[in-house]
């Protein structure tokens, strides 16, 4: 997921016209609002902010990544949704 997200914020600052963030909560809304709908039609909810401010909880009421997958049964407790968190982490990494 990581690699996914080094390239994918290129297309997304480009298709999105989104500009710099202020706070950290307007990152959230941004990934939540525009690029999760833009790129997976969904839009999480934003849960569980930290004292700080500084973590949140995006919360997928319907997750799009089941509609695809099919896995055996040896191997039904992968967590194959991890991927969302590396491209997360690689889209973030480079803005």
């Amino acid at each position: 997921g990581y690699n996914i997200g080094v390239r994918l914020i290129e297309d997304f600052l480009a298709r999105s016209n989104v500009g710099r963030c202020h706070d950290f909560r307007e990152t959230a809304d941004v990934i939540a609002k525009i690029a999760f709908k833009m790129y997976l039609g969904i839009t999480p909810s934003i849960t569980n902010w930290s004292p700080g401010g500084d973590e949140f909880s995006l919360i997928l009421e319907n997750n799009p990544l089941v509609d695809f997958v099919e896995l055996p049964d040896n191997h039904s407790t992968l967590i194959y949704s991890n991927l969302l968190c590396g491209v997360l982490r690689g889209a973030l990494e480079m803005v």
